[in-house]
């Protein structure tokens, strides 16, 4: 089984500069909702992109994961389509198909609290073992 520290950046809970999102997952999908503090943002007023991507890449692994593998990102494209500001209440979701027996093709999208599409992600993840 692929180890775990509980320090990702994005998920764990002992990272002290972490965002330490809570994500729900089951059947090839994947859920959180999150409030993003000002010190992830980049220009005044706007959450970083980079951000914004490690929470789609995130989320598609959860997906991925929920499908009962361990899986890591081998591609990630991301369209940026508005911003968010910091301290506003963003949802992020994904979906994940088992394509071949390597392979997970997966996508993720994050909404405003006016449920705009923020951005949104297609990702292909590897499998690197079944989850026992």
């Amino acid at each position: 089984m692929m180890k775990t520290e509980n320090y990702c950046f994005v998920c764990g809970k002992q990272n002290p500069k972490g965002l330490k999102a809570v994500f729900s997952q089951g059947n090839g999908k994947s859920y959180t909702e999150i409030i993003l503090e000002p010190e992830y943002q980049g220009y005044s007023g706007i959450i970083h992109g980079g951000i914004i991507a490690a929470l789609l890449d995130e989320a598609c692994v959860y997906a991925a994961n929920s499908l009962g593998f361990n899986t890591v990102t081998a591609e990630l494209k991301i369209r940026f389509k508005n911003p968010v500001a910091p301290e506003e209440k963003i949802v992020v979701e994904a979906k994940a198909n088992h394509l071949k027996s390597k392979l997970i093709e997966a996508k993720a999208w994050v909404k405003d609290k006016q449920n705009k599409i923020v951005a949104e992600a297609e990702g292909k993840l590897i499998i690197k073992e079944k989850i026992e």
